[in-house]
């Protein structure tokens, strides 16, 4: 690439709190922002990671009729990111501005309530309004209405590589000139349903458990979370010519099949792409979240990348819950923000790694060293991500 892909905004909505200044105080602070989350008909109440309330109308040009959860969580981090990045759509040129953005679950509690209707009442009876909110790209289709973005416009559904997929896509595009601007990121929301085939799966944590041990022998099962985030992300020369500076830039991306295999061919491809040896990493944020199967093929993949190089790991999801698709954007996010608060948060609960070999971050205000930071987002039945930001 001529240019490198730069970020230059960000918006983000996560169980840290909202926005880029509550979240650097939340990853000093580094503790668990979780809480006891009760869901009708599930037999108990498992621990969750919530975003904390806002007002969706803050972010939006009009008002809306109806948004579920999963859309306001995009738009709200597509408003934010937009004004954290100094841009102003209508001064652009539309075709040029594009969205990319991805989730595991959508809109599922829409989706289930539309089929309910057409159980209890007959297809004749169904709430439209419903139905176009049913759909994988509903939010970021209303995003890319709400701004007038033309530009590429892609969903992704890929599981909880999502919106990793969707910053390298983006990535890619931008070093085509594809577009001038694009937005990257996605969404995920708690939701009954969810937590309903979660619990059917058997991977939600138990009952009076209050961590969920990522990463270490005991495992003790997942703890769901939500998030909305968007990264703007621009070629250096775009950005410094409307006076933006750039957050950081995107070294390197790869991606790999299913498995810790998988996810190595997508650690190796992003540190060659950055042409970074693993010794000269700062930090790895994984996407570990409690599941043994998921954390250890992470950490096997680690441990034959990184090849003996102390290298800290952490695991948000011990901060946020396992945020499913947005996981990767999240990461991302949290890579850029990690410089501000000049320290590494802990991997709660983890006393004896089931894979050991690793530098796992266990002590509260690890001092966070000069370097890039290895972003991973990884899902067992699917893609694994790895980007490098710096």
């Amino acid at each position: 690439m001529d240019q490198p892909i730069t970020i230059t905004g960000l918006g983000i909505l996560s169980p840290l709190g909202i926005g880029v200044e509550e979240t650097v105080a939340a990853l000093r602070e580094g503790e668990p922002a979780l809480k006891t989350c009760g869901v009708q008909s599930l037999p108990f109440s498992p621990l969750c990671g919530e975003v904390p309330a806002f007002r969706i109308e803050e972010w939006l040009a009009a008002p809306k009729t109806y948004i579920d959860r999963n859309s306001e969580l995009l738009l709200a981090a597509v408003g934010m990111a937009l004004r954290h990045a100094g841009l102003d759509c209508a001064t652009r040129d539309p075709e040029r501005i594009g969205i990319l953005a991805g989730t595991a679950w959508s809109g599922l509690d829409t989706m289930s309530a539309f089929f309910a209707d057409y159980l209890q009442k007959g297809p004749r009876l169904v709430k439209p309004l419903l139905f176009p909110h049913a759909y994988y790209n509903t939010a970021v289709s209303l995003a890319a209405i709400e701004w007038s973005l033309r530009g590429p416009h892609q969903s992704f559904a890929s599981g909880r590589a999502a919106a990793a997929q969707a910053l390298i896509a983006a990535r890619d595009l931008l070093a085509d000139d594809e577009a001038d601007v694009l937005l990257a990121g996605g969404s995920e929301a708690l939701s009954t349903t969810r937590f309903h085939l979660l619990s059917a799966q058997q991977a939600l944590l138990p009952e009076g458990i209050t961590s969920a041990h990522i990463f270490d022998a005991c495992h003790a099962g997942t703890i769901p979370g939500e998030a909305g985030v968007v990264l703007v992300l621009e070629r250096r020369d775009h950005a410094v010519a409307r006076g933006a500076k750039p957050l950081a830039i995107i070294r390197g991306g790869g991606l790999g099949p299913t498995g810790a295999a998988g996810a190595a061919d997508a650690i190796r491809a992003a540190l060659q792409e950055a042409g970074i040896a693993p010794a000269e990493l700062a930090c790895v944020c994984a996407s570990a979240n409690g599941c043994p199967a998921l954390d250890n093929a992470e950490a096997w993949a680690l441990r034959e990348t990184l090849a003996g190089a102390p290298v800290p790991v952490i695991a948000p999801a011990a901060l946020c819950g396992d945020t499913g698709g947005v996981c990767g954007a999240l990461h991302a996010a949290l890579a850029v923000l990690l410089r501000a608060a000049g320290n590494l948060p802990p991997v709660a609960g983890l006393a004896t790694p089931a894979v050991p070999g690793l530098a796992y971050v266990t002590t509260p205000a690890t001092e966070l060293r000069r370097g890039p930071i290895l972003v991973l987002a990884m899902d067992l039945d699917g893609t694994s991500a790895a980007l490098v930001l710096e």
